[in-house]
C-alpha cells in the first residue's frame, strides 16, 4: 500500500478544505491588521454587531471559545471603544455587549476586506459552481453537527 498515493486519492477534500481555510485566515489576518484587529476580535465584534445585547457566555459559544478568552477579547475591544458592556437587567451576574458607533465603522471597513478576500479566492469560479460548493459544504457541516449531537446523546 502506497500511503502517499492513498492520501492523495482518499483525502483531497479534507486537505483542500483545511488549506483554503488556512490561507483565507492568513490573508484576512494580514489585511485586517491594518485595522489593528485580530481574527478572534473580528469574530467577536461581528457577532456583537449581529446580536446586540448578546451575553458573554452566548458569544463564547458562538465563536467556539471559552468564557475567559472571550472576556479578554471583549476587554480589548472595549478599551478601543469598539464595544460597550453593560449589566444584564434580568441577571445581575451577566454582562451584555453592544457595538459602538466607532465599532460600526471598523465593522464596515473589515467587512469590505473580507468580501474582497472572498472575491479574490473565488475569482474564475462561476456562480453555479459557487452555489454547488456552498450546498456541499453546508450538507457536510449539517452531517457533522448531527453526528456530534448523536455522540452527545450516547
Amino acid at each position: 500500500m502506497n500511503l502517499k498515493q492513498d492520501y492523495k486519492t482518499q483525502a483531497p477534500l479534507g486537505y483542500l478544505i483545511h488549506e483554503v481555510a488556512r490561507l483565507m485566515k492568513r490573508r484576512f489576518e494580514g489585511e485586517a491588521s491594518m485595522q489593528e484587529i485580530t481574527l478572534p476580535q473580528w469574530r467577536a465584534l461581528a457577532h456583537v454587531t449581529a446580536y446586540e445585547g448578546i451575553t458573554q457566555k452566548a458569544l463564547a459559544d458562538a465563536v467556539d471559545t471559552d468564557p475567559m478568552t472571550i472576556s479578554g477579547i471583549l476587554d480589548r475591544l472595549e478599551k478601543r471603544g469598539l464595544i460597550e458592556r453593560y449589566a444584564d437587567p434580568t441577571d445581575s451576574r451577566a454582562k451584555l455587549a453592544r457595538v459602538t458607533p466607532e465599532g460600526i465603522g471598523v465593522v464596515q471597513s473589515v467587512r469590505k476586506i473580507g468580501l474582497a478576500m472572498y472575491e479574490a479566492a473565488l475569482e474564475g469560479v462561476p456562480p453555479a459552481d459557487r452555489e454547488i460548493v456552498i450546498k456541499v459544504l453546508s450538507t457536510m457541516r449539517a452531517n457533522l453537527i448531527g453526528q456530534a449531537a448523536e455522540l452527545e446523546e450516547v
